[in-house]
């Protein structure tokens, strides 16, 4: 989360950037991550660090992304 104030920066991107290597170190090739189907922000967020969309269920969207090479 971002607080209000520092929105539009580029921080949260820059969060889920981050946080692909460490899963990498740990053994996760492929991470799934999800939003709201409501959420633009998150789904630009997700589809800036690479996630593949997969699908919706409910209201959640479903996207995968490569942590590594």
């Amino acid at each position: 989360m971002v607080r209000p104030g520092a929105r539009r920066r580029g921080h949260a991107t820059a969060m889920l950037a981050a946080a692909l290597p460490v899963c990498r170190q740990l053994g996760v090739a492929r991470a799934l991550v999800t939003c709201d189907a409501d959420n633009t922000a998150s789904r630009k967020v997700i589809e800036a660090n690479g996630g593949e969309f997969e699908d919706r269920r409910g209201v959640k969207l479903r996207y995968w992304i490569r942590t590594g090479n």
